[in-house]
This record gives C-alpha cells, sequence and structure tokens, in this order.
C-alpha cells in the first residue's frame, strides 16, 4: 500500500518526500484500501445476518395498520351496527359525496310496506333534489344543458333581431331513438345485476349446504371447525375479491396508505372469523395471499376446503366416505363456480363502444334541445322545461351506468354476515345433536 522507495547502498531506504497535495492522495489511497480489506473480511459475516434475520419470524411479518370501519360482531350493538343509514331512506347507506350512488340493504318487511305506500310518488317528488341521479347530473350535465338554454333565452330576447331556433321535427325523431339506446342500455345492465345477485344466492345456499354436510361426514370435530371457519372466510375474502375496498366505502383511494389500510379491514374481519387466534395457519396463508399481489384468496380457501375433504379418510371398511366426500367436493365446486361467475360480471363490460356511442349521442342532444323547444316554450319555460326533459333521458343512462357494476351497489356485507348467522347457527345445532346423543 506503501509507495515505491530506492534503496541506498547501505540497504536503508530514505523517506520520499511528497507534497501536500500528493500527502492527500495517499492518504486516500490508503484509506480507500482499507475499506475495501475489512468490507472483503466483514461480507460473510455479513451474509449470515442476513440470512439468520430472514428465518426471523418477527422480521418477515409487515406492520399491521388498525382496523378504522371494521366493528368486530362481538362489539355491535345491533346486528346491522356497522352500517351508517341514510336518515331519509332507513333501507340505504348514507352518501359521503355527491357523485356516490344509491346502495340499498336487504329489505325487510317494513321496508316493503314502505316501499308500497300510496303516498310514495309524493315522497319521492320532495326528495327530487337530495336522489343520486339528479345530484349526479347537477353538475356538469344539468349544469351546460342550463347554461346553453339561458344564454339562448338572453340572446333572443336582448341581443339577436332574429330569434335563433330550429324545427323541432328532426330533433323528435331523435329523441325517441336516445329514448330507445337508454331503455336498452338500463336493461342490460340490470340484467348484469340480477345475474350478480343470483351468484350471490348461490354462493349461500351452497355455504349452508356445506356446513350442513361437513358437520354430518368429517370424521373429526377438528376438521369440521376448521371447515367452518374456511366457510366463513370463502365469504369474506370474496368480497374484497370484487370489490377493491371490500364494501368500506369510507375509504378513498386517493389516500396514501390506501392498501395498507385495506389489508387492515381485511385482516380484522378473518380474525372476526378465526375468533381472534391470529397464529392460525389457515389465517396467516390467507392473509399472505391477500398481501400479495395476483392471488386469487377465495379460490385459495377451496383448495384448503378439498384438502379436509381429501383427509377425510374411510376408517371403517363399512362406511363408503367417498360417497360422502364426493358430496362434498360438489358444494366446493358449486362455490368455484359461482366464483367464476362474478369474476366474469366484474371483468367484462357491457361493450364500451356502445356505452361510449350513447354518452356522445345523449350530450349533442341534451344541449341541442334548448333550440328546439325555445319556440314551443318560449323565454320563460326553456330552462326549466330543458332540464325537466333533460333529466329524464339522463337519469335512465346514469341509473344504468352505476347498476352495470352491481357489486359495487348490492350490499355484498349483509350477504356475508349472512353467511356468517347461517354457517355458526348449524354449527350450534350440531354440537346440541351430538352432545344430546351422547347423553343417549
Amino acid at each position: 500500500l506503501s509507495p515505491l522507495r530506492d534503496s541506498n547502498d547501505d540497504g536503508q531506504r530514505p523517506q520520499r518526500k511528497f507534497s501536500p497535495k500528493a500527502k492527500r492522495h495517499r492518504v486516500s489511497r490508503e484509506n480507500m484500501a482499507l475499506v475495501a480489506l475489512t468490507t472483503s473480511r466483514l461480507r460473510p459475516l455479513i451474509s449470515c445476518q442476513r440470512f439468520l434475520s430472514a428465518l426471523s419470524p418477527s422480521s418477515s411479518l409487515p406492520v399491521v395498520p388498525t382496523s378504522k370501519h371494521y366493528i368486530p360482531r362481538k362489539e355491535r350493538v345491533t346486528t346491522d351496527g356497522i352500517y351508517e343509514i341514510d336518515r331519509v331512506y332507513d333501507s340505504r347507506l348514507k352518501r359521503r359525496r355527491r357523485i356516490d350512488p344509491t346502495r340499498e340493504l336487504n329489505y325487510k318487511a317494513e321496508n316493503w310496506e314502505s316501499h308500497k305506500s300510496v303516498y310514495r310518488h309524493i315522497r319521492h317528488i320532495l326528495t327530487t333534489f337530495g336522489a343520486s341521479p339528479f345530484q349526479r347530473l347537477l353538475f356538469p350535465d344539468l349544469f351546460i344543458t342550463s347554461a346553453i338554454a339561458g344564454g339562448l333565452t338572453y340572446y333572443n330576447e336582448f341581443v339577436a333581431t332574429e330569434t335563433l331556433w330550429m324545427d323541432g321535427k328532426g330533433l323528435a325523431a331523435g329523441t325517441t331513438a336516445i329514448a330507445l339506446l337508454s331503455g336498452f342500455r338500463l336493461n342490460a345492465s340490470y340484467g348484469r345485476f340480477v345475474e350478480a345477485r343470483t351468484l350471490l344466492g348461490a354462493v349461500n345456499t351452497a355455504s349452508r349446504d356445506l356446513a350442513s354436510n361437513a358437520s354430518m361426514w368429517l370424521n373429526t370435530e377438528e376438521n369440521k371447525d376448521r371447515m367452518m371457519k374456511l366457510i366463513k372466510a370463502f365469504s369474506v375474502a370474496l368480497i374484497f375479491h370484487l370489490n377493491s375496498k371490500g364494501g368500506h366505502n369510507q375509504i378513498r383511494r386517493n389516500q396514501e396508505t390506501f392498501h395498507e389500510q385495506i389489508y387492515a379491514e381485511f385482516r380484522a374481519e378473518m380474525l372476526d372469523v378465526f375468533q381472534d387466534d391470529d397464529e392460525d395457519e389457515d389465517f396467516v396463508q390467507v392473509c399472505s395471499w391477500f398481501r400479495s399481489s395476483g392471488t386469487n384468496v377465495p379460490l385459495g380457501i377451496t383448495l384448503m376446503m378439498r384438502d379436509i375433504i381429501s383427509q377425510n379418510n374411510d376408517e371403517d371398511e363399512h362406511l363408503h366416505v367417498s360417497v360422502y366426500n364426493r358430496e362434498l367436493d360438489l358444494r366446493v365446486q358449486k362455490l368455484v363456480a359461482s366464483l367464476g361467475g362474478c369474476e366474469r360480471i366484474q371483468k367484462t363490460p357491457i361493450p364500451t363502444c356502445f356505452t361510449r356511442h350513447t354518452s356522445r349521442l345523449i350530450f349533442m342532444w341534451s344541449n341541442l334541445l334548448p333550440f328546439a323547444i325555445y319556440p314551443v316554450c318560449g323565454p320563460l319555460f326553456t330552462v326549466p322545461s330543458t332540464l325537466a326533459i333533460t333529466y329524464s333521458i339522463l337519469g335512465l343512462e346514469d341509473i344504468g351506468v352505476q347498476i352495470e357494476e352491481p357489486f359495487n351497489i348490492l350490499p355484498l356485507r349483509q350477504y356475508s354476515d349472512g353467511v356468517y348467522d347461517g354457517v355458526d347457527f348449524i354449527r350450534s345445532v350440531s354440537k346440541f345433536a351430538d352432545k344430546t346423543q351422547e347423553e343417549r
């Protein structure tokens, strides 16, 4: 590391003289060499330390944020205590923003009575300005249309020497086509809505059947309890698989901690399912699947269910456990089929070319409407007439767009809670029957 020196005749090496600049370069080279030597000697120790830290379970676990929205079942005052109900409509969730759609809850007997009331028309008229379609269309659609209608009225009354208008006969034919397009789109969206509700009902039915059959045919209590937890976990995982917010519509996607908060809500719901046992192997596996992007968590849970069924061996030659296992597997197949149907609806919208074409035609029609109705309605009623007609057509189109994504409208958490309650009830009845049989 030291610079070369020349030797004298007596074998002694004289000290070499350096300038201040050369001395600084010499010290720098010596320091770099010392750092390189130290690093090479410590590299095996650093690698060993990294290997041991990777094996440590505490270092691999991510920091879990706190759940802010989910209320565990044991802490709820009422069954619907987790929901924030609208003050006007008792069967709806409260809308936090103007652009939020209407989200209905499951109907009860009293809700049907109010739904069929003879005063429903008056009540609906009085709540028009607070309705979701009106508030969603208020800006920019109705604002632009009313601005054009008001500008046309002002121009014709105070500026122009000749009235600016257009023949309404041609626009009348276009109005019929626009109404048919809006109605067709609404019907197509409603078909998707009905199919989604049917598939979620099939999940509920298959979950109850699987829980009943598992209580009868699984050979160990441990496998029975594990199967019950996985059935409830499937319904929760399905919610977060179909809805990126997991039904927690208060969380905004523009938040920096959006993904961490969603994971916190998912973990809190899974802890409720696994009875606050955060060391359960199935719980840890499901949460790790949810953490990793692109993992189909509900599908993974069905694989766990089939693993339990495969362990249900025939310990007695006189019992045909294979027949029972086949019946159990058929129920799991129904869950997988329903999952596939829900994914098809979620991933495949109505052809977007049709949606865009309808939107363009409706926008142009609504902005040309004031020119056609001005000669008929005059300056006093042009603006209100334009708004009323535009709202009626654009409202149909907006409702169709909203229900096209049914998993953002349907009360998914209520369906999940229904599966939870049904499975718990079936398990409690099964334990009671086993206890009664033992006493006999």
